[in-house]
């Protein structure tokens, strides 16, 4: 397959619907960015305050209310809505149509479990959160869409899914995280990809890198130096050393292309 004239090893879509495996991705060729040419220091640091700035432009965050309906003593003809509890996250917008913006994040930021499920975004600029709604979700690959209206917001940016797709990862270039950990907007951390690595939560290989996420960072954006994707932040463990995980760009691009919010 080709992309804006660039050879792939990307599967062709067979009934609508594309898969990876390990070996389309060693098929993959290297990628080369313009920007780690540059041997000026300033104009290296204007690439990474205009990326960090591009990518907080992107981000959202995402507020989960889950409730349930109880029937009271005494009985009653109508049940009483009680909430069960919050949780925030992270995403990051990718695509709009005419009316609505469309978002990234992971399933388990938005996973209902067995309750009713409301959705609120607080996008960049926001004053408050806004309703968003739950457009598509894949539990095993622990990837979700939201969908909201755009309102009048002015100021929203997008990150590029595809620019990264068709290359392998180069292991040691810096990589940034953003995401809104324990609530923090639009936090962005620097940090290095460290490799590809088998973990036991899913049957793909994910990308470990060290910049650092912590809670409510989970569906956030990991980026290039210049902003395009490079997978979603979904994993971290707690020790000495940082110890990030990514779900893969192309797993993501799957995931999209497989449940029909891209064509």
């Amino acid at each position: 397959a080709t992309t804006d004239g660039v050879s792939s090893t990307l599967p062709v879509p067979v009934n609508g619907t594309i898969s990876y495996y390990e070996s389309d991705y060693t098929g993959f060729s290297l990628y080369q960015s313009p920007t780690y040419d540059l041997t000026d220091i300033n104009d290296y640091n204007d690439v990474l305050f205009n990326t960090q700035e591009h990518i907080k432009h992107a981000n959202i965050e995402v507020l989960t209310t889950l409730t349930e309906d109880r029937y009271t003593f005494p009985f009653v003809d109508h049940p009483t809505t009680y909430e069960i509890g919050t949780s925030t996250g992270s995403g990051f917008i990718f695509m709009e149509d005419e009316s609505s913006y469309y978002a990234v994040t992971n399933f388990h930021v938005v996973n209902p479990e067995e309750y009713d499920a409301t959705y609120e975004i607080l996008a960049y600029n926001d004053e408050g959160y806004h309703p968003a709604e739950l457009f598509a979700f894949d539990e095993d690959l622990d990837l979700a869409v939201l969908k909201f209206d755009k309102l009048d917001r002015d100021e929203i940016e997008f990150i590029n899914i595809y620019e990264r797709l068709y290359h392998k990862f180069n292991i040691g270039e810096m990589v940034l995280a953003v995401g809104n950990p324990y609530s923090l907007i639009n936090t962005v951390t620097f940090g290095e990809l460290q490799s590809m690595d088998t973990i036991s939560n899913v049957d793909f290989k994910v990308i470990h890198h060290d910049a650092l996420i912590k809670e409510g960072s989970s569906g956030g954006a990991l980026v290039d130096v210049d902003g395009n994707l490079l997978g979603v932040n979904t994993w971290g463990l707690d020790s000495t050393e940082v110890y990030s995980f990514s779900i893969p760009n192309y797993i993501v691009y799957m995931f999209l292309v497989n449940n029909g919010v891209l064509g």
